[in-house]
């Protein structure tokens, strides 16, 4: 009994010693080194490949490959690999033998040889312990399946080239799984030994010979048929070197391991890149160096060209990441919130006037031209500023900036009202991210550039606002915006329709200005260019959920008997049914002055009737058509437009601009306190020079016998 309880201790013991050797095994077993980067297309091409972290060429083996290669390679090297632990015992010990009889013999297992490549040293006998050691641990570790791939992948072909597929495609300018069995041989016999490198490349006939020695054992063993082995007999072994398929590294997102998939069209991409650097050319000479181009496919948010910079030898910045000034490229989508939020239809009357915001007074690019009264759509096909702020202001600032950040544009709240204009900074991709919901008709979907970026989509606006906007800025089939930020830095231009978004932007990486840095001029011929590319766009069928009606053209309200003129509007279909406008008003004028009823003269033949618009702001556009209203009239209204009451206005310069509009229209005087400062002709401010001292002003403004009041603090920013 003692015999057998000492066996069984032992034998404990053992179950013990082994389960360590083994957990240890485990614990040390090496790790792979990291591949190298790659990327590939939606049909599983490789499209690029960088240098591994530890600087080797490294690219891991397709399936087709590893199930074409690995037979050949198990029958040449281990031919027991799927069933040792990772050493081969039996070829250990007779390696061992016939060593020390002189006939140096190897019997390293491929994970063994794994175990080597994984971590490297010098060949000595504790070092082929290590190995074996390592080489259990990496079978526990592992599957076989595994080992034989990362075999593949890390085999050594010379210099920092690592891989059967790194090989294939540098040796003979081809992927793995279309070697042919001699290309194979030839690749096998250089990683076993890299000296053959030279006479591989340098074609020497023994080289060949040796190769096509194995593809014949191989045909031996059953493993290719007769017509390989044939070929491989009439087949020259010609090395082509090729070079690895390679995209500039500003094109690239980050790398997060392993293979990712890109949704680059190689074929749009060089097109369109092609088309950057011709138009930059001829820019050049007029001080427009750089541009940065992205077009995403609408429906899925696939970013199929992405060219941030004419090339990365000019500029090594990404570009389309860079934020600046946007220019009017936000006036969409404050179109889009308003026309949801029932604020205005198609063709709204809008103030085109220099109205100032709680002293911020709106200027348009045009050299400060103003219309008066223009239509909602007129005022965004020309980009227009002033009536762009009047409509932030119907909106509300914090109700604008809410929809913004939801798009992912910040700033908003710090900009102001100026934020609508330009002032708010984003990239070019935060910019044609925002526009997917009017491309897709109010569907917020995430613009992604590979497999591995998030997915995901929400509602922003409903279809039949984004849908009006679109037609607003619709151009044979696609939808266009342009943008010139402050001070001609950038120019921009964004074209969309239901398939695709283009955007551009052209400028300078150190932000120096250009006089040619205009959206219209210079961003929008180059984008009319890139979606030339792009298939035909047809034009989207109008949305049951808007609505075609007609109203007065002078006041947006419903056409009624007595307006003179109609015109047709877009307006979303669930809204409250507007009001039908009653347009009909008279003046009565003569050479001096013009009346209203409240004080036409009892008999005057010189008096005429005179058809006009009720909106005291439309008379804007009439001024030189009416004389000023009779200055004892009591029944003369005014309204304030600038500066509004209890407002703060912070100024650089020492000058206010005080504005104000009657009906019937006239010359407007303005006064504080007791003294008067000027007249104020229709349509032109009087400026008004603050002195230093100033913290608060009452003004008054004054028309016949009517006087309206207003106050402001006032605040001197520093220079």
């Amino acid at each position: 009994m003692s015999i057998i309880r000492i066996s069984a201790g032992y034998f404990v013991l053992g179950i013990v010693g082994l389960l360590i050797f083994l957990g240890e095994a485990y614990q040390r077993a090496p790790h792979p080194p990291p591949p190298s980067p790659q990327f590939l297309d939606q049909t599983g091409q490789l499209i690029h490949v960088s240098l591994s972290p530890d600087g080797k060429w490294r690219i891991p083996p397709t399936a087709a490959a590893i199930e074409r290669i690995a037979p050949l390679l198990l029958h040449k090297e281990d031919k027991n690999f799927w069933w040792h632990p990772g050493v081969d015992v039996i070829a250990l010990f007779r390696a061992t033998w016939n060593t020390l009889f002189g006939y140096r013999q190897g019997a390293s297992t491929l994970t063994m040889q794994l175990a080597r490549l994984w971590r490297p040293g010098e060949r000595t006998i504790f070092r082929k312990i290590s190995e074996i050691f390592w080489a259990i641990g990496i079978e526990l570790r592992y599957s076989k399946a595994q080992i034989l791939e990362y075999y593949l992948t890390y085999a050594p072909f010379g210099g920092n080239i690592e891989g059967i597929e790194t090989a294939a495609r540098i040796y003979f300018g081809k992927p793995a799984a279309q070697l042919s069995p001699l290309e194979v041989a030839a690749l096998l016999l250089i990683s076993q030994r890299p000296r053959l490198i030279g006479a591989f490349l340098r074609r020497e006939k023994e080289f060949r010979l040796a190769a096509l020695s194995w593809v014949r054992r191989w045909y031996e063993a059953g493993l290719l048929p007769q017509s390989d082995y044939d070929q491989a007999i009439l087949t020259l072994l010609v090395p082509q070197r090729g070079k690895l398929p390679r995209l500039e590294p500003h094109i690239l997102p980050p790398w997060r391991g392993g293979a990712d998939t890109l949704f680059l069209s190689l074929s749009l991409q060089r097109d369109v890149q092609q088309t950057l650097r011709t138009e930059i050319r001829a820019w050049r000479t007029c001080g427009i160096s750089e541009g940065a181009i992205l077009v995403v496919e609408a429906a899925t948010g696939y970013i199929r060209a992405y060219v941030p910079s004419t090339s990365y030898q000019s500029c090594a910045i990404d570009l389309i990441q860079t934020r600046r000034s946007v220019g009017s490229t936000l006036k969409p989508f404050l179109w889009a919130e308003a026309l949801y939020r029932g604020k205005i239809h198609s063709e709204s009357p809008l103030l085109d006037a220099p109205r100032s915001y709680y002293g911020y007074v709106p200027i348009n690019f045009e050299h400060g031209r103003y219309q008066g009264i223009v239509s909602a759509s007129e005022a965004l096909r020309s980009s227009l500023n002033a009536p762009a702020v009047a409509l932030l202001h119907e909106v509300g600032l914090s109700a604008f900036g809410s929809t913004l950040r939801t798009l992912g544009i910040e700033g908003a709240e710090h900009a102001g009202y100026s934020g609508i204009v330009g002032t708010i900074e984003a990239s070019l991709f935060q910019i044609v991210q925002a526009y997917v919901p009017l491309a897709t008709f109010g569907i917020y979907k995430k613009v992604r550039r590979s497999t591995s970026d998030t997915s995901w989509q929400r509602p922003m606006w409903d279809s039949a606002s984004a849908w009006i906007v679109r037609a607003i800025l619709n151009q044979n089939g696609w939808s266009y915006k342009t943008g010139t930020s402050a001070y001609l830095r950038d120019a921009w231009c964004i074209a969309y329709n239901e398939r695709y978004i283009v955007g551009v932007w052209l400028g300078n990486p150190d932000g120096t200005s250009s006089g040619c840095l205009k959206g219209r001029s210079a961003a929008l011929p180059l984008a009319q260019k890139i979606t030339a590319l792009l298939d035909k766009s047809t034009v989207a069928p109008m949305p049951s959920s808007v609505k075609v009606i007609k109203v007065c053209k002078e006041t947006g309200l419903l056409f009624g008997a007595d307006c003179p003129t109609s015109v047709s509007a877009w307006r979303k279909s669930d809204l409250p049914t507007l009001p039908t406008c009653s347009h009909k008003r008279y003046l009565w004028i003569d050479e001096r002055y013009s009346y209203c009823i409240y004080c036409l003269p009892a008999a005057s033949s010189s008096v005429k009737p005179y058809e006009m618009s009720p909106a005291p702001v439309a008379l804007l556009r009439e001024k030189t058509q009416i004389p000023p209203h009779y200055p004892k009239c009591v029944a003369t209204e005014v309204e304030i437009i600038s500066p509004l009451e209890g407002s703060q206005l912070w100024l650089r310069r020492a000058k206010v601009p005080l504005e104000a509009v009657s009906a019937p229209t006239s010359p407007i005087l303005w006064g504080r306190g007791r003294d008067t400062l000027g007249w104020q002709m229709p349509g032109e401010p009087l400026w008004y020079l603050v002195k230093s001292s100033d913290t608060l002003l009452r003004l008054w403004a004054q028309v016949g016998g009517r006087r309206k009041e207003t106050w402001c603090k006032i605040k001197f920013a520093a220079p």
